[in-house]
């Protein structure tokens, strides 16, 4: 069964959501106002950033769209504000061959973990130092890079797996509108044509595969980070920083 769509309290953001109250394994719960994920803020209202700025008193957007995306989209009207911006740039899911279209948005998310490259663990870092303060990742469609940033941090801060699936299938309910409004868009309905329809879909095999392959490939969440340096003083900053007791 699908999950219910979440109601964003945004108009110019199709997928947005606060991930606070997700249980974690030792009986915590992430704290409501800390953690939020969205699609593309580039159609923001001034509504929707009275909403970011005043009310969620937000901190930093992480933006996880490619460099040059980021730039000739735009970071819309959030731009014009106080709040800190960190572009941590994963490319977008191009075809790759021979890969069936049901696995190549999961293959997409292992080749990131794996990149030894990859600015995943800076962001980790990032929001390790940060924990505790409102933060904002997002990319365009706010499914394939976001769920993957998202599905890190929740697993490093121990939220069980069904909640992370749950979540993540939480996006599917928004594909239409977000696919829709896409295809007003040069460079994303340009992609569109380019890849096949189950990349623009949120399939819970993709994110179920990610966690398995987390665990296969990389000893865990936890296993991931330490082989990229990342400390668990710094772990432990994160957990403490995002959750409270239940």
């Amino acid at each position: 069964m699908r999950p219910e769509p979440t109601r964003s309290p945004l108009v110019g953001a199709l997928d947005f959501r606060d991930l606070g109250g997700l249980p974690t394994e030792d009986g915590r719960r992430l704290r409501p106002g800390v953690l939020v994920r969205s699609d593309t803020l580039q159609a923001l209202t001034a509504a929707d950033v009275d909403f970011l700025v005043t009310s969620l008193r937000l901190e930093l957007i992480v933006d996880l769209r490619a460099g040059p995306e980021a730039v000739g989209e735009g970071r819309g009207p959030m731009a014009d504000t106080g709040v800190c911006y960190l572009n941590a740039p994963l490319r977008d899911l191009s075809p790759a061959d021979g890969v069936p279209p049901d696995e190549q948005a999961l293959r997409f998310s292992l080749d990131h973990l794996a990149a030894p490259a990859s600015p995943l663990p800076t962001v980790v870092r990032v929001l390790c130092a940060l924990a505790g303060r409102p933060v904002l990742v997002h990319c365009a469609a706010g499914k394939d890079r976001t769920g993957l940033m998202i599905a890190l941090l929740l697993r490093l801060i121990g939220v069980r797996d069904e909640q992370i699936v749950a979540d993540y299938l939480r996006t599917a309910v928004h594909m239409d509108r977000i696919v829709a409004r896409f295809l007003g868009w040069p460079r994303y309905r340009e992609h569109i044509a380019r890849v096949p329809p189950q990349v623009y879909q949120a399939q819970e095999q993709t994110i179920v595969g990610l966690l398995a392959g987390l665990d296969r490939e990389h000893g865990g969440a936890a296993g991931w980070a330490a082989s990229r340096g990342i400390t668990e003083d710094e772990l432990a900053a994160l957990r403490a920083g995002l959750t409270e007791p239940a």
